[in-house]
């Protein structure tokens, strides 16, 4: 469930700032009035957008056999995982130059008098917010049934419900607070939620594995440590952890080795962007 808040929430702030910015500039233009009409038209439209996409997922996947399910959700975990670290890349790098770049192409579709060229942009903003969404959540969406379905309901709404206050706490505090900071700090949680992804689909591809009588070597899957006698990565906290920071309480030495290498990788792209 924290997970799926963390997600909702941050990337529906993102779409909220992007609203933001774009009915800020239309309010501002001599024809606001018409301008509007084609805003909440493409709000709508990214909505629905991400909305065939986790029913395409999710119908897609209910169509497949056991192993293809895993191998599946193996797939979107590593694709969310990409995902991931591409906007926090993304994001550390265009977030000072996005209110300007959003405003520019506004402007050059209005210049040509195409407001609907105006309404596929914010559409496209929305729908890849609410698309990255679905691939991050995918593996939950997969799994929805009568018994969790509610639970992960709430989830959304409690996600979209914080976001909308973290805007609105954007909006009072954003000539006061460093919010640069804000995303930096999250962006590291997405990190974090990036590698819990990866490692999710690295774990039930050794497990599918053994089913299948493939030989592993027993290093690589014998447990690193055991710390559940502190966190038990089953219990109420250390599931939180394991969904959100890749925590297990009794690791196997690929997913060590698999945690180790991505947060090389990381620190190799992002210290690399920094000395450019």
């Amino acid at each position: 469930m924290g997970q799926t808040i963390f997600v909702v929430w941050r990337e529906c702030f993102e779409a909220l700032l992007v609203v933001g910015i774009i009915y800020a500039w239309i309010k501002r233009n001599p024809d606001s009035s018409h301008g509007m009409r084609y805003l909440f038209g493409g709000v709508g439209l990214g909505v629905l957008i991400s909305v065939i996409l986790a029913l395409i997922i999710n119908g897609v996947f209910k169509t497949l056999t056991d192993d293809h399910q895993t191998m599946f959700m193996m797939g979107m975990s590593a694709v969310a995982c990409i995902l991931i670290v591409q906007m926090v890349y993304w994001m550390n790098k265009h977030a000072r130059n996005m209110k300007s770049s959003l405003e520019q192409e506004m402007a050059q579709q209005v210049a040509r008098n195409s407001w609907w060229g105006a309404l596929f942009i914010i559409a496209i903003a929305i729908a890849r917010e609410g698309s990255e969404i679905v691939v991050f959540l995918s593996g939950q969406i997969m799994q929805l049934n009568s018994q969790n379905y509610s639970g992960f309901c709430l989830a959304v709404l409690i996600g979209i419900a914080v976001s909308a206050l973290t805007f609105y706490a954007f909006i009072l505090t954003s000539r006061f607070i460093q919010w640069k900071k804000f995303f930096t700090i999250t962006g590291i949680v997405l990190l974090f939620l990036a590698i819990s992804l990866l490692l999710r689909a690295v774990e039930d591809g050794t497990n599918m594995l053994l089913e299948h009588d493939v030989s592993i070597p027993d290093f690589l899957i014998s447990p690193a440590w055991d710390t559940s006698h502190f966190i038990d990565d089953s219990g109420l906290i250390g599931s939180f952890a394991s969904s959100l920071f890749a925590y297990r309480s009794q690791p196997m030495w690929i997913s060590v080795i698999t945690f180790g290498v991505f947060w090389l990788l990381m620190a190799i792209l992002f210290l690399r962007k920094k000395s450019k």
